[in-house]
């Protein structure tokens, strides 16, 4: 069966497009604008794998005038010439070098694409799996950093002007916080309390154990029981070192990466730490530090209902959003939670904390 081939002519320094077929054991090669037949004789021929890519069959003889060139890309080339009993050693060496050729030409596409493609694939690889890259690497970090990197924070902290000397208000936190801590003091931890002047109803745990609760949720809530069970939850924040992860998160993986080391990136860390405040945990993390916080209550003895009540009017405040249009547990939500799971307590060991709310309002007017 006919293939079509460029056969360059030594006589016109020319090359032309042609029909080549076998013929008997020789050659026929057909130029296609004049018809034109040109018989080969097999045995005065080279063949050879031809073009940078060896992906074409290149057959070349001499000529009275030079050297004539016939190159095929044809898939019915090899079929056709291996009809002839002289090429078919050198045409089996032409088609398993062109194999060869044609793999290290995808194994050299592939090699680029990696390089291309190679730091993209280590950020998407990072996005993917950060959850576990962080759990992982935590787990390696002792408590006693999240320490260290606490002691960064509190000098500043209680250096602020916004720090309420104490009285009656500084005085109820530490009582909530002594009780919270006798009944479930996990190792590593040495919870410490600041009361701030800040509008703003918040309270928020430094790793290692600071608890910074401002005026604005004394002001707001209706009794000691009620900030207890927000204490507890940030407590439970930093047990379960949500606020390590976050500051993490915000600093990045090269910090964490040397805290492994032990020479984290301070600057990056200190920059973070001042946003300690405005730290936003996941969902899973919220809900779980609601469950710890509620654990904590029940081994002191906390009526647990005051955790249900300041979720209550945290719902009244911000409209009750349905729970789904938040990335956190709505305030309802969690209000319904604590109370179901209140239930099956046994409210005797429960007692109210010994503290005048009253008073403790009034020393912060």
């Amino acid at each position: 069966m006919p293939f079509e081939a460029i056969l360059f002519d030594p006589a016109t320094k020319a090359s032309s497009r042609v029909s080549v077929q076998t013929f008997g054991s020789s050659l026929e090669v057909v130029r296609g604008a004049t018809g034109e037949s040109l018989r080969v004789d097999p045995s005065r021929c080279e063949l050879t794998a031809g073009g940078w890519d060896h992906q074409s069959i290149l057959i070349s003889w001499p000529g009275a005038l030079g050297t004539f060139a016939l190159s095929s890309t044809d898939p019915l080339a090899a079929s056709e010439l291996a009809r002839i009993a002289p090429f078919q050693p050198a045409l089996a060496a032409a088609l398993k070098s062109g194999g060869r050729a044609r793999r290290h030409e995808r194994m050299g596409l592939a090699v680029v694409a990696l390089v291309t493609l190679l730091p993209a694939l280590v950020l998407l690889s990072l996005f993917a799996f950060r959850n576990q890259i962080v759990d992982a690497v935590l787990k390696k970090i002792p408590v006693s950093v999240d320490q260290e990197i606490g002691k960064m924070f509190e000098a500043e902290i209680l250096r602020s002007k916004a720090v309420v000397a104490e009285n009656e208000a500084t005085r109820a936190i530490g009582v909530i916080v002594d009780r919270l801590k006798q009944a479930n003091s996990p190792r590593g931890f040495e919870f410490r309390v600041s009361v701030q002047r800040n509008t703003e109803v918040n309270a928020f745990a430094a790793p290692g154990g600071l608890i910074v609760v401002y005026t604005g949720l004394i002001n707001e809530a209706g009794s000691a029981e009620e900030v207890a069970g927000v204490v507890a939850h940030e407590m439970a924040h930093a047990t379960r070192r949500h606020s390590m992860r976050q500051l993490i998160y915000g600093a990045g993986l090269l910090p964490l990466m040397g805290l492994v080391i032990g020479q984290p990136d301070t600057a990056s860390l200190v920059q973070n730490l001042g946003q300690l405040s405005e730290l936003r945990f996941s969902r899973s993390q919220e809900e779980d530090a609601d469950r710890g916080g509620f654990d904590s209550l029940v081994s002191a003895g906390i009526p647990t209902e005051g955790m249900a009540r300041f979720f209550d009017r945290l719902a009244q405040a911000e409209g009750a959003p349905p729970s789904f249009l938040s990335t956190h547990p709505s305030s309802a939500g969690r209000a319904d939670a604590v109370r179901e799971r209140g239930r099956g307590v046994d409210a005797a060991n429960a007692r109210p904390l010994p503290i005048d709310w009253d008073a403790v309002k009034a020393s912060i007017r």
